[in-house]
């Protein structure tokens, strides 16, 4: 019998902004509800998907943030105060990008190529959490490989970054 592992992503918020946050992800990157989680009637949790990845927006328990010492988790007290980067990685950036600004992220970082030739950019959502868009590249196959091998070693060819 096969085994697979699967991931759960968790992003907490503020309690009582979990329908906010989720209004906003839809927005901004596209994500779909799937099914809110209520806790004697109280929204306490909204199930979504991101493209083919399931993430579920929380609220931080307002115990756990009154006595600290139980340990969180916690939301972001502010823009960037997190462990954890989340990583999108997106058809069209530009695209991507302005759609989460208008939805009302901040700008962190512009779009740009970063050292493996990749277009990136970042930004912080209105939760506080950090998000990192990576332009999708057209995979390239062995065979591609080869000639563009063959190309950088003429003279003229295009150069390969490292």
């Amino acid at each position: 019998m096969e085994h697979s592992i699967g991931v759960g992503l968790t992003v907490f918020v503020q309690h009582g902004r979990e329908q906010q946050a989720a209004d906003f992800y839809s927005e901004a990157f596209e994500a779909r509800q799937l099914r809110k989680h209520r806790v004697d009637g109280e929204l306490a949790g909204v199930e979504m998907l991101i493209g083919a990845t399931r993430v579920s927006v929380a609220g931080s328990n307002p115990r756990r943030e009154e006595e600290p010492s139980y340990g969180g988790p916690f939301f972001p007290k502010a823009a960037g105060a997190v462990s954890t980067v989340i990583q999108l990685t997106v058809p069209d950036i530009e695209a991507c990008f302005a759609q989460a600004i208008v939805a009302g992220a901040a700008l962190r970082d512009r779009v740009q190529t970063d050292a493996e030739g990749r277009r990136v950019a970042s930004l912080f959502d209105p939760f506080g959490h950090i998000w990192v868009l990576i332009e999708r590249q057209a995979e390239i196959t062995g065979i591609d490989l080869d000639r563009l091998a063959l190309q950088a070693d003429r003279p003229g060819g295009p150069a390969l970054r490292a």
